[in-house]
């Protein structure tokens, strides 16, 4: 059975024990085990299995990565099972009963010969969608992102063909969509449309922002709220583009609020109100209308639009390959710190956790190193430079033609 990287960092497990004021012999007797079994984890002598290493996970309440401390962008298959706390016989038990298990008789050994890069019998993996299905499965199983799951097998598998992910299955508008469509007055349909052309206006606006690196990370949450009237003399605030909308249909009146308060009723946007400093005004009223999932798709119901498609998960986003391709066209010396906007460095950068403390950490496909300036006793770090790891140099051969195709206006950068 291949080892994995990821061990238990021994001080880290102590440190952890004593910060929750638990004894060794605490810790064993929420486990089962001797005092002397964990007095050999703290010291080094032995590192748990992986069925151990969960119980101890759950002594300790703590996560199994937080004790190994391990990096997602260095991790192979056997890595992430192992940080799950799971053996190849519980991997193997639970996908028999899964989608991705259906008649093929999977088997500790499989899971073996799959983490160690061997041929896997059966058919398992014969199709890319096979084995894409499987790493959906797995990712699920080992609490981490699918594509996290994919790079890790990738590293385990170099010369598989990298797994299809599962889609989405985004098609057109539900059913439910297009019947409340149906059920909307002619003015009400006119603002919804109006709201959602306004709604899509911003988010090519954000994405595009997020793709150049210019700008403050807004959350959709916040940028998704799009205004409609600010309470005061139009002489000193204008209109808004959702009002520019309605007046060039002739549909901007003074019942603009009772229509919006009927699309909210049915669950299409959400109205809320904060305050814009308007000169000499001050600080005045401001309303804002926020589409919800269920009225973008109505919306694009009556549009008859389908949904875009969605991104294959173990790929980036446009913005964040963009960030990559800086980093990659500045090699060998490596990007300068500052060149790096954005939080972009939190999704690619080794070690990170962009999504808070229960976030999943960053892929790893970038690391920070430092520019160091004279020598012995004297030398200094002159500054920190950005510059990609063999993950990163990984992920850019391997997926470098269908980034081309998704992100046309994105230079590849040649790392030859």
């Amino acid at each position: 059975m291949p080892q994995p990287v990821w061990k238990i960092d021994a001080a880290k497990l102590t440190r952890m024990r004593k910060e929750r004021g638990l004894s060794p012999e605490d810790v064993a007797g929420r486990m089962g085990v001797s005092s002397r079994m964990i007095h050999y984890y703290e010291t080094g002598v032995h590192s748990p299995s992986a069925s151990r290493l969960g119980d101890l996970a759950l002594a300790l309440e703590c996560t199994p990565e937080d004790l190994t401390g391990g990096s997602r962008g260095e991790a192979s298959l056997v890595d992430l099972r192992y940080a799950a706390g799971l053996t190849a016989a519980s991997v193997a038990a639970r996908l028999r009963g899964s989608p991705a298990g259906l008649g093929q008789f999977i088997d500790y050994r499989k899971i073996r010969d799959l983490e160690e890069g061997r041929k896997v019998a059966g058919k398992l993996l014969q199709d890319p969608e096979d084995s894409g299905l499987l790493a959906s499965a797995l990712a699920r199983m080992y609490g981490v992102p699918p594509r996290v799951l994919v790079d890790a097998w990738m590293r385990s598998r170099p010369d598989d063909v990298t797994p299809k992910l599962p889609s989405s299955g985004r098609k057109r508008p539900s059913a439910r969509a297009a019947e409340i469509w149906e059920g909307l007055s002619e003015r009400q349909r006119i603002y919804l449309t109006a709201c959602y052309q306004e709604d899509q206006v911003v988010e090519r606006q954000v994405t595009a922002a997020r793709a150049a690196g210019s700008g403050e990370r807004i959350p959709a949450a916040e940028w998704r709220k799009v205004p409609f009237t600010i309470k005061a003399d139009p002489e000193f605030t204008g209109y808004t583009a959702l009002q520019d909308r309605l007046r060039v249909l002739g549909e901007h009146d003074a019942g603009a609020g009772q229509t919006f308060k009927a699309l909210a009723t049915r669950g299409l946007v959400v109205v809320s109100e904060d305050q814009v400093e308007v000169f000499p005004l001050g600080f005045v009223p401001r309303i804002r209308v926020e589409l919800t999932r269920l009225g973008r798709a109505c919306a694009r119901a009556g549009l008859r639009e389908a949904l875009p498609p969605r991104r294959p998960a173990h790929l980036l986003s446009e913005w964040l390959w963009s960030s990559l391709m800086k980093v990659a066209s500045a090699e060998p010396d490596g990007l300068a710190e500052d060149d790096m906007w954005g939080k972009s460095k939190f999704y690619l950068g080794t070690g990170y956790r962009p999504h808070g403390p229960r976030g999943g950490r960053s892929r790893g496909l970038i690391d920070e190193f430092p520019v160091r300036e004279g020598e012995g006793e004297e030398a200094f770090v002159r500054e920190y430079r950005w510059r990609l790891t063999d993950a990163g140099r990984q992920h850019i051969a391997r997926h470098r033609d269908t980034y081309r195709g998704m992100y046309p206006n994105i230079p590849v950068a040649d790392l030859a």
